[in-house]
């Protein structure tokens, strides 16, 4: 019989409000906005450069999204994919791809992404409100992941909020 400490108990309640991705990619820098989600504490994130790095971290760490490089230091990031597939569960998995949207490398791409069996391909910088996007959380899920972290307010009033707030500028500077 296995029994959990009060400790493990604190611990999988927060790792269960807490989305945790992989970033499998030699180039960090895009990767920015993802980066500040962690420190606010939004976000688990890890980063891996080449594939074999990343597999021993599948191995040992349940990921709720993977987001893959389509070149890695070591391999194809389809072929990580492939690989992946044996450990990834119920992670979603998206290519992150260099060429622009519409391009025919672009189409290239998501053929080859859907072949393997990615959720999504992604386009640099790689955002906040892309991971929600591939993770498919909801409007109340976001509420509830930011009123545990002790954030109060709906994500939902805060285009409202932006809105009122270019209005009243705006009729501050005409009138």
């Amino acid at each position: 019989m296995v029994t959990k400490t009060k400790l493990d108990l604190f611990d999988d309640v927060i790792k269960s409000r807490t989305p945790s991705a992989v970033v499998v990619d030699p180039e960090f820098d895009a990767y920015r906005d993802l980066a500040a989600s962690a420190r606010q504490g939004r976000l688990d994130l890890h980063f891996r450069s080449c594939g074999a790095a990343a597999m021993k971290l599948a191995r040992h760490l349940e990921v709720d999204a993977w987001l893959v490089a389509s070149e890695l230091d070591d391999m194809s990031g389809h072929d990580f994919v492939e690989l992946l597939a044996t450990v990834r569960g119920a992670s979603k998995v998206a290519i992150v791809d260099t060429s622009g949207a519409g391009s025919r490398q672009r189409m290239i791409a998501e053929q080859a992404a859907t072949e393997v069996g990615v959720d999504a391909v992604l386009s640099q910088p790689i955002s906040w409100a892309d991971l929600e996007e591939l993770l498919e959380l909801t409007v109340e899920e976001r509420g509830q992941r930011l009123k545990a972290r002790g954030i109060v307010g709906s994500w939902a009033a805060l285009p409202v909020s932006v809105g009122a707030a270019v209005v009243a500028m705006a009729v501050l500077m005409i009138g």
